[in-house]
C-alpha cells in the first residue's frame, strides 16, 4: 500500500482521522506562513518578542481542531480566544487558518439553533467591526474596506459550511425517500404475490379438488356393490365414465393453470360461466345426488359481468361438491333468481348427522370442512357480493338443513 493510499484509506477514511489530518495539515501550513512572515516582515515585529512566539498558539489551535466535530461551538470559541491573543502579540496568518476551519466546521456540525446563533454573531461581528473602524479612523473608505475584509473572513467559511450542510441534508432526505419507495414497492410486490397465491388456491380448490372428489365418490360407488349384484356391471360402467369425465376436466383445468403460470403466449382459456351449470348438475346427479333446479335456466340468463358469472359458477360447483361429500340424504335443491338487486344463488341440502355437523359452528364452515366455505366467501366478496352459509330450517317439520346463499351484484357497480 502506497503512502497516498494509506493516507486516503486509513487516515481520511474515518471522521476522527479526517479531523487529525486537518489539524496536521493546518499546522504545517501555519508553520510555513510563520516562517514566511518572520523572514519578510521582521521590521514590523516587536523587537522585544521572540520570532517564534506564534508557534505555541498555533499548536494549541491545532489541538482545539481535534474537538471541532463533537463540540463545534466550544472549539470555535477557544480558537477565537487564541486568535485574539495572537493579534495582541502582533498577529499571524497561521491562527487565521485555524479560525476559518473552526468556523466552517461549526456551520457544518452544530445544531440548527447553533446555526442561527452563528449567523447572528457573524452579522454582529461584521457590523461591530465596521462601526469600530469608523469611530477610530473617521475614514469611510477605510471603514468599508475593513468591513469587506471582515465579511470575506467570516462570511465565506460560514456560507461554505452552510451550503455543504444543506447539500448533505438533501442527500439524506433523498436516500430516505428512496428507501421509503423501495419499502413501498416491496410491500406492493408482497401484496400482489399474496393475492395471486390466494387466487391460485381458490382455483385449485374449486377446479381440481371438486373433480377429484367426484372421482373418489364414483369410485366408492362402484366398489360399494358386491360383485354378484346384478346392478354391478351397469354401476361399474357408469362410475368409470364419470371418473373419466372428471379426470379429463381436471387435466384441462390443470393445463390451463400451468399455461397461465408459465406466462406463455397462448391465449388464456375462457373462464367457466354459469351457462355451463347443466354440466355440473349432470355430474352431481351421476354422483348420486337428486338435484332439483328452480328458477330460470342458465342458458336463459342475460349477459352477466364476466367476474360475477365465473364466481357464481365456482360457488355452485363447490356447493354441489360439498353436498355430494357431506349431505345426509342425496336430495339437493338449487334456486336461482335474478332481480334488480342482482343474482341470488341458493343451494340447500340436508345436513350431516348432528355429531358431524357440530364440528363446524354456524356460519364458520361446511360440515366437516372450512376451506370450501372460505373460497366461496372470497369469490362472492371479490365481486362486491356476500355469501351466507349455515344451518337452515326447511319444510313444515323444521328438518335441519345446510344452506349456502350467495348474493352477487350484476349492475355497473360490480
Amino acid at each position: 500500500m502506497g503512502a497516498v493510499e494509506w493516507w486516503r484509506t486509513r487516515v481520511r477514511g474515518t471522521p476522527r482521522g479526517r479531523d487529525v489530518s486537518d489539524a496536521v495539515l493546518t499546522g504545517l501550513a501555519g508553520l510555513v506562513l510563520v516562517v514566511v512572515q518572520v523572514e519578510l516582515w521582521t521590521d514590523l515585529r516587536d523587537p522585544w518578542l521572540p520570532p517564534w512566539v506564534h508557534l505555541p498558539l498555533l499548536a494549541l489551535g491545532c489541538l482545539v481542531m481535534l474537538a471541532k466535530r463533537r463540540h463545534p461551538l466550544v472549539a470555535l470559541a477557544v480558537g477565537t480566544v487564541l486568535f485574539g491573543a495572537d493579534i495582541a502579540l502582533g498577529g499571524s496568518v497561521a491562527l487565521l487558518l485555524v479560525v476559518i476551519d473552526l468556523l466552517y466546521s461549526a456551520a457544518l456540525h452544530t445544531s440548527p439553533r447553533g446555526v442561527d446563533g452563528l449567523r447572528t454573531v457573524a452579522v454582529a461581528a461584521i457590523a461591530g467591526g465596521g462601526l469600530a473602524a469608523l469611530a477610530v479612523s473617521r475614514d469611510v473608505q477605510l471603514t468599508v474596506f475593513l468591513a469587506l475584509q471582515l465579511f470575506a473572513l467570516i462570511g465565506t467559511p460560514l456560507w461554505w459550511g452552510l451550503a455543504v450542510r444543506r447539500q448533505s441534508e438533501l442527500t439524506v432526505l433523498a436516500q430516505e425517500h428512496a428507501a421509503d419507495l423501495a419499502r413501498l414497492a416491496a410491500l406492493r410486490e408482497a401484496d400482489a404475490v399474496e393475492q395471486e397465491r390466494a387466487r391460485m388456491a381458490r382455483d385449485l380448490h374449486d377446479a381440481i379438488a371438486g373433480n377429484l372428489s367426484a372421482v373418489a365418490i364414483h369410485a366408492e360407488a362402484a366398489l360399494a356393490l358386491p360383485a354378484d349384484d346384478p346392478r354391478a356391471p351397469a354401476r361399474d360402467r357408469s362410475a368409470l365414465e364419470a371418473v373419466r369425465a372428471a379426470s379429463v376436466t381436471s387435466l384441462q383445468e390443470m393445463r390451463a393453470m400451468i399455461g397461465l403460470l408459465r406466462g406463455g403466449d397462448d391465449p388464456a382459456p375462457a373462464p367457466a360461466r354459469l351457462q355451463e351449470a347443466p354440466r355440473l348438475v349432470a355430474a352431481a346427479r351421476a354422483a348420486g345426488l337428486d338435484v332439483a333446479w328452480t328458477g330460470p335456466a342458465p342458458d336463459a340468463l342475460p349477459a352477466l359481468p364476466s367476474a360475477v358469472d365465473h364466481a357464481a359458477y365456482r360457488i355452485l360447483q363447490e356447493a354441489l361438491t360439498n353436498a355430494a361429500k357431506h349431505a345426509a340424504t342425496p336430495s339437493v335443491s338449487v334456486d336461482l333468481a335474478l332481480d334488480g338487486d342482482g343474482l341470488r344463488l341458493s343451494v340447500t341440502n340436508p345436513a350431516a348427522p348432528p355429531r358431524a355437523a357440530g364440528r363446524a359452528p354456524a356460519g364458520t364452515g361446511a360440515p366437516g370442512g372450512g376451506l370450501g366455505l372460505l373460497t366461496m366467501r372470497e369469490r362472492a366478496e371479490g365481486v362486491g357480493g356476500r355469501l351466507a352459509a349455515g344451518p337452515a330450517d326447511v319444510g313444515a317439520g323444521g328438518v335441519g338443513a345446510w344452506s349456502v346463499v350467495a348474493a352477487l351484484p350484476t349492475g355497473a357497480a360490480s
